[in-house]
């Protein structure tokens, strides 16, 4: 159990710690934010911030790292690009009360929306971060409620709402005197005539450019796409969540292609709530860059529950996605290439055509007046000869895009797992910051064109189900949320024109 609550006047360049006795955790939950400075729309950021909140910021070590709050926007320190990214599933207001049975643990005082709204945006105002992804955005409240509070704070958003009948959605809002959009993709994950892909789910694909003081003397920072979706929750179709994944991926690689062609690196921040456990199949396709799925039972892709009795689960088998939605098994686009037209009453002659023919009967008639040349001439298909089998799938989907998750899944110094969630009677961890870190080549290198990827310099600490079931669950008086929100900062090197 924990035994301390952290007190933390949150300050530009100072971190108070003060230990709380065990006697004052429940009368924690009704005192929080007391003490507050309100925010002033269209002012600066606030200077002070006392708030009681059992959540530790944890600087992380780095040849650049700096101790420093995560609240406050850093300026460009030489060549370095420092920013905040935030992630954060705010439980739909609809979708709580569809659900009554999942939160039956909570006062109906902390399930009205708008204590939970404000809870929402104290959190975000705390903290601050310079890109901020939402799940669970219910659109009348988002675009009513939270976007014009976001826009006062200076953020631009990007809103998607689910398709068919769901009111709630995904939205990325960054800070718009830190980065100017260079693109942006609301992908929807239903595909007709697929059978995986018969869900309303969706995902934002932004591409973003950072904003500099470099930029005048010819250098810019690197471009980042941030992507950020909500795969289908269902813990027995994991098999779904996987095809869902494979679509976000393949609009992420080609975002990241073009910046290629274009002679650019670009980095990649994937986040969101992906109903998987950690270091399961879906994790680990993610964070390895390759998955076998072929013959794996749909409900082991995900983790979320145990269906091992079963003596004939559903399982994935190859293909995984039908060859006329454009995407390869590295979660690739190809383009076919379209067959030209040919004038009525031409004849096909093409390769693959004639090999076909090759193995027809009358392909093996000799004809009368043909030359016999010794080796050439004399031979003849033999019926026997294995026939051209048809089109073999690779049982194993792969991406290319190095990534690595920003938390490590136990609370440092312990070995308790960290969750992201609690609902009902049970707590885990479904929510995730991926990131394309450093890769092994460039570890080292002191060269600015040679060091490209992220640095992870810091992140706001998780909890245990235990420290949550100290208060009373998800959400509480606290944490208005049945997820609690992930934080993380990154460092980037300012690449030359």
């Amino acid at each position: 159990m924990l035994g301390c609550i952290l007190f933390y006047a949150l300050h530009p360049f100072t971190r108070v710690v003060i230990k709380v006795s065990e006697s004052v955790v429940k009368a924690a939950s009704s005192v929080l934010m007391n003490g507050k400075e309100t925010w002033d729309s269209g002012g600066p950021r606030p200077q002070k911030l006392a708030k009681i909140i059992w959540r530790v910021w944890e600087d992380l070590p780095g040849p650049q790292a700096e101790a420093a709050a995560p609240q406050v926007i850093d300026q460009d320190s030489g060549s370095l690009f420092k920013f905040s990214v935030m992630s954060y599933n705010i439980l739909a207001q609809d979708l709580l009360e569809a659900n009554p049975e999942l939160y039956k643990h909570c006062s109906d005082a902390v399930l009205v929306w708008s204590a939970r709204l404000k809870g929402i945006i104290q959190e975000i105002q705390a903290w601050w971060p310079d890109i901020l992804c939402l799940q669970e955005a219910q659109e009348d409240h988002f675009k009513t409620q939270l976007q014009p509070v976001l826009n006062s704070m200076g953020y631009s958003c990007v809103y998607k709402r689910r398709t068919g009948s769901k009111t709630d959605g995904c939205a990325v809002c960054y800070q718009n005197n830190r980065f100017s959009q260079l693109s942006v993709t609301l992908l929807e994950l239903r595909k007709d005539g697929c059978e995986l892909l018969d869900r309303d789910n969706v995902a934002i694909v932004l591409l973003l450019q950072p904003i500099t003081s470099h930029q005048c003397h010819d250098q810019r920072g690197t471009p980042i796409c941030v992507a950020t979706t909500h795969l289908l929750f269902n813990p027995r179709r994991g098999d779904i969540k996987l095809a869902q994944l494979v679509l976000v991926m393949a609009e992420v690689d080609k975002v990241v292609k073009h910046c290629k062609d274009m002679g650019r690196e670009c980095e990649v921040v994937l986040c969101g709530d992906f109903n998987s456990f950690p270091n399961m199949p879906l994790y680990q396709f993610i964070s390895t860059g390759q998955l076998h799925y072929h013959g794996l039972p749909a409900w082991m892709i995900s983790g979320q529950e145990d269906l091992s009795h079963q003596t004939h689960p559903r399982r994935v088998f190859a293909p995984l996605l039908p060859s006329s939605l454009g995407i390869n098994d590295n979660c690739q686009y190809v383009t076919t290439r379209k067959a030209r037209p040919r004038p009525p009453g031409a004849l096909n002659y093409e390769h693959d055509y004639m090999l076909n023919l090759r193995y027809s009967q009358a392909a093996r008639v000799r004809p009368k007046d043909l030359e016999l040349i010794p080796g050439v001439t004399d031979n003849s298909p033999d019926q026997h000869e294995k026939q051209p089998s048809p089109q073999t799938f690779r049982n194993t989907v792969c991406h290319c895009l190095d990534l690595r998750s920003a938390y490590t899944h136990i609370i440092t110094g312990t070995d308790r797992p960290e969750v992201t969630t609690v609902h009902s009677s049970a707590g885990a961890t479904v929510d995730y910051i991926f990131y394309s870190g450093k890769s092994k080549h460039s570890q080292g290198q002191t060269d600015k064109g040679l060091q490209g990827g992220l640095e992870l310099i810091g992140r706001l600490s998780l909890l245990s189900e235990a420290d949550l079931w100290a208060l009373r669950g998800l959400p509480n008086e606290i944490f208005t949320s049945d997820h609690l929100s992930l934080l993380v900062k990154f460092q980037l090197r300012i690449s030359p024109l």
